[in-house]
């Protein structure tokens, strides 16, 4: 009995650690950069052959919210700043078509115009993940594309465009703030981005989302036809 009520000591104790170390890790650039890694190991659903061998043909920009200005004019909120960004950087280096998938594509589309892009390929329907693969994969014929989003959401991203068929090579945006062991208020936000979409990527495979509508029930204008005010603030 004594050595029972031991065994259970240390494992209280042992879980107890666990918990609180991972508590502490929350603060700091080692909990958002492990799950970032287990991503990275995560199996992708089949793609045809044919997505397996080609080379990326183009960039796949995923909207990742919109904001308003000081003057009430709706912009590029942060993450999708930067994905623009990102996606402006890798065009310079090999030029290829991009295609700006989500209600943001009309302000993606001008900023990268702005910036002296063209090639510019706009999808306007989708309002979230499951719905910017499925009408991407409507919208244009592709098998290998450069996926551009963050890191925390690209193995769902990458996910969702491999069940529609698209094999995708990831560019990884930065967020708007970085992991600095000095700022712990700046991992936190790392920190639960990433609980996020590891919340978000279980739903994805255990109980897919019932508000992605199939890419039958949008028609090929209303991908070209930009959704007015319509806005998201964060990647769903």
């Amino acid at each position: 009995m004594m050595r029972l009520l031991h065994i259970i000591n240390i494992t209280f104790l042992l879980g107890s650690t666990i918990v609180i170390l991972v508590l502490i890790s929350l603060f700091t650039p080692l909990f958002s950069q492990a799950i970032v890694y287990l991503f990275t190991l995560l199996p992708l659903p089949h793609v045809p052959a044919a997505a397996k061998s080609a080379p990326p043909t183009a960039y796949v920009v995923l909207g990742g919210g919109l904001t308003n200005d000081n003057n009430n004019h709706i912009v590029l909120n942060d993450y999708s700043l930067n994905r623009a960004r990102t996606a402006a950087s890798a065009y310079h280096d090999l030029p290829l078509p991009i295609v700006l998938s989500g209600a943001e594509a009309p302000w993606l589309g001008q900023w990268l115009i702005e910036h002296g892009i063209d090639g510019l390929i706009s999808e306007n329907a989708s309002m979230n993940t499951c719905e910017n693969a499925r009408f991407t994969a409507k919208r244009v014929p592709l098998y290998h594309v450069y996926l551009i989003t963050d890191s925390y959401h690209m193995a769902r991203a990458r996910r969702q465009f491999a069940l529609n068929g698209i094999n995708s090579t990831p560019i990884n945006a930065p967020l708007p703030v970085n992991r600095d062991w000095m700022k712990p208020a700046q991992n936190l936000s790392h920190s639960r981005r990433a609980v996020y979409e590891v919340a978000a990527y279980l739903r994805d495979v255990i109980r897919p989302q019932n508000d992605c509508r199939n890419a039958e029930e949008v028609t090929s204008q209303q991908l070209l036809t930009p959704r007015g005010n319509a806005k998201k603030t964060e990647d769903e």
